[in-house]
């Protein structure tokens, strides 16, 4: 038995939980998930909430297959036996069911939550205030792209709250979203008062683009590749700015610029083999623009030549020197 579970036990059997699972979130810190977990058992054994919903948490966010699958949820079912009135443990639910796909029912847990606001388990302080709980809500919505209730959703939170910055930034995509780009540019720009965003600024590209003017587009756009090496796993994202831009360029009429955009959207695509049906229509899209910007002979492919073929004065260099090597050998007796 380490020296880290025997300290843990003895915090135990003082009752003084919240050390032991200081030790616990330590040994996660340490990377050791087998003892991190064992400290979180031997809490669960003693009826120690937090440990159960801890538990969950790690699984959802941390453990790689996430349980098989689960993202904690048993852990969670398992906590609102014992405190159904829980708004940590309700939110943890919803998370749940919206990674597994449960749309509906991950919403459904976020508005019981929000119910029981005014009744919560008192042994524990719910993390979220009310307006973030609605306002996390609304970030669920537009994360299952379901842009017209997070649009009414994000009104009445106007109506209840007044606008704040994460409001005007996401009824800004909203807007955008559901096609009123002028109306969504106010609201973009506003947010872009109080800080610069990827999502406000690709939004803004996005209006901007749909509204044709597409200079004011590609600044956008180009804001957003400034920031493209600080995006993790949002290939989406990555894919929209890089490859309208790319379509700004050409109507623009600067297509030696749109080839770079277009190389560089392709390339990207190409490694991540098989595609989503939509980036794999934006892939061809790409790809069926590059082929007829080339077709017309007025654009060179400079970053193909430069990647794939070397000058005709490197490859002369090149040969004399493969035959000066071959003389040489051939004077020493090689050969």
């Amino acid at each position: 038995m380490s020296d880290a579970i025997t300290q843990a036990k003895q915090f135990i059997e003082e009752e003084n939980y919240k050390e032991a699972i200081q030790i616990a979130r330590k040994r996660h810190g340490k990377d050791d998930v087998e003892e991190y977990l064992s400290i979180l058992d031997l809490l669960i054994e003693n009826d120690y909430l937090l440990a159960l919903e801890e538990k969950g948490m790690y699984y959802q966010y941390y453990d790689e297959n996430h349980d098989g699958g689960d993202y904690g949820e048993k852990y969670f079912d398992e906590y609102l036996k014992k405190q159904p009135r829980s708004i940590n443990a309700l939110c943890d639910k919803a998370m749940s069911r919206f990674n597994k796909g449960k749309i509906d029912e991950a919403l459904e847990y976020m508005s019981k939550a929000e119910d029981k606001y005014s009744s919560y388990s008192k042994i524990e302080k719910p993390r979220l205030s009310k307006k973030e709980l609605i306002m996390a809500r609304i970030e669920l919505l537009i994360k299952a792209k379901r842009y017209d209730e997070a649009l009414k959703s994000l009104e009445k939170y106007e109506q209840q709250f007044s606008s704040d910055y994460k409001s005007d930034l996401y009824k800004g995509q909203m807007l955008q979203k559901n096609g009123k780009n002028r109306q969504a540019l106010e609201y973009l720009n506003k947010s872009l008062q109080e800080e610069d965003t990827l999502i406000a600024l690709n939004a803004k590209g996005d209006a901007l683009f749909e509204l044709k003017e597409y200079k004011d587009a590609l600044k956008s756009y180009n804001d957003c590749i400034s920031y493209e090496s600080k995006i993790e796993d949002d290939l989406e994202l990555v894919t929209n700015f890089n490859y309208k831009a790319a379509f700004c360029c050409v109507n623009l009429g600067d297509e030696q610029k749109a080839i770079q955009y277009l190389n560089k959207t392709i390339e990207m695509l190409n490694q991540h083999g098989r595609l989503p049906k939509d980036l794999e229509a934006i892939y061809q899209k790409c790809s069926f623009e590059k082929e007829r910007i080339m077709k017309k002979g007025n654009v060179k492919d400079k970053e193909f030549k430069k990647t794939r073929f070397f000058s005709a004065r490197t490859s002369i260099i090149i040969l004399i020197i493969i035959i000066i090597l071959y003389i040489i050998l051939r004077m020493n007796g090689y050969g």
